[in-house]
């Protein structure tokens, strides 16, 4: 009783560990807030430059729990960039320039020139679908300012703005815990936050999702995140939609969007490969797992099964029942030799038999002669049977030979 009242206390006090731990997740979050007006100066060059800026002080000894705060502040500043505003260039959305301040109208026609006349980029990861124009081009700073103005909401599709609770949850996801979101909430934004804490150590990320539409919506809605970030992301099929060759560009990529079972079956096909060259996946470093109850529980429950050849060369029944038919035919000779001998010990039988019951005396004579006649041809026969090989026995009485 006295242990409870205390520990009441002191929850009030210190609060619960859940409180605790959201605490410490919101300073973080207020550190990364206090970086943003400066990150947000930072031209589009200079941003992708941070990444290997980061990769390089953590090489040389620096926590990455110390670069945090500046890590997350970029990576928020591009995904804003990158996903949200810069699709007031894409070509399948609907975006009406006049109601941009008239200062930065020339910014925008300019560069909306400059994104067409530049060709189609193949980028790794992407397979055969080039890079458009609108998604490689800088933007200036003061277009992005001047869209924010305009909207300055983060919806999309013009903005894609992480909000706090998003931060917090790419770090959960990062430190390897579970992070609830409900439905709308971001969670396509939320995972390559984590992903991207987790590239700057140098680690490999897999992102599991439920069904392969997700897998390359998923993908291609954050690709721009990724790629102006210096990273590269890929997505994984079936072999009917990818062949071998693809499947090895998206595991050569910095992030790999798949679902649980190709994920698994493309490893248990690796175990099949004879050499390393030949095998698809590369490291297994870090792994977010959307719908983390349905992957691990409900789908855990079917187990992957991949078969393949045993042998390279034919299969041994065929083997088999060419060596069954070659003896058939090189007992033949053994086998006619051995009936003619089976036929007259029958026949001994047969007329030992008749002379115990012959009830007409006067046949026994004839009886006894043709005994005597066939016990003298049985050792010839069985001589004769002798002279040929016998390449198996057949035993009627077990069904086997």
């Amino acid at each position: 009783m006295v242990v409870e009242m205390v520990g009441k206390a002191m929850t009030r006090i210190f609060g619960s560990r859940n409180e605790r731990l959201v605490k410490a997740y919101r300073r973080r979050v207020e550190r990364i807030n206090a970086q943003e007006e400066a990150v947000r100066t930072l031209s589009d060059a200079e941003l992708r430059e941070q990444t290997v800026s980061l990769r390089q002080r953590i090489e040389a000894g620096e926590r990455i729990h110390d670069l945090l705060p500046e890590a997350l502040a970029v990576a928020r500043q591009v995904m804003d960039r990158a996903v949200g505003i810069r699709s007031i260039f894409n070509p399948d959305l609907e975006f009406d320039s006049a109601q941009l301040p008239e200062a930065v109208r020339g910014l925008y026609d300019d560069t909306a020139q400059r994104m067409a006349t530049t060709p189609p980029a193949v980028v790794a990861g992407c397979g055969d679908i080039p890079v458009p124009g609108w998604m490689q081009v800088e933007i200036p700073v003061e277009l992005y300012d001047a869209v924010r103005q305009g909207h300055p909401e983060s919806r999309p599709p013009f903005r894609a703005r992480p909000f706090d609770v998003q931060l917090i949850g790419g770090m959960v996801l990062w430190e390897g815990k579970i992070a609830e979101m409900k439905t709308g909430e971001g969670k396509t934004i939320v995972a390559p936050l984590a992903c991207y804490l987790a590239s700057l150590e140098g680690m490999c990320c897999y992102v599991v999702t439920v069904n392969d539409y997700l897998v390359q919506r998923d993908r291609d809605w954050v690709f721009p995140f990724y790629y102006w970030l210096g990273l590269n992301v890929g997505a994984i099929h079936p072999f009917h939609m990818q062949g071998e060759a693809l499947k090895q560009d998206a595991y050569r990529c910095d992030v790999v969007y798949g679902t649980n079972s190709e994920f698994g079956f493309d490893y248990l096909r690796d175990n099949m490969k004879l050499s390393v060259r030949e095998q698809v996946q590369t490291h297994r470093d870090f792994c977010i797992i959307d719908e983390v109850d349905s992957i691990l529980i409900d789908e855990a429950r079917t187990p992957l099964i991949i078969s393949g050849p045993a042998h390279s060369e034919s299969p041994r029944y065929d083997s088999a029942d060419q060596v069954a038919r070659h003896l058939i035919q090189k007992q033949r000779p053994w086998n006619a030799a051995h009936e003619a001998y089976d036929r007259c010990h029958m026949g001994i039988k047969a007329l030992e038999g008749d002379i115990r019951n012959a009830a007409d005396k006067s046949k026994l004579p004839d009886l006894r002669a043709e005994l005597e006649n066939a016990q003298q041809e049985l050792p010839q026969l069985e001589s004769a049977r002798d002279e040929h090989v016998c390449y198996y026995e057949v035993e009627r009485d077990k069904k086997a030979s």
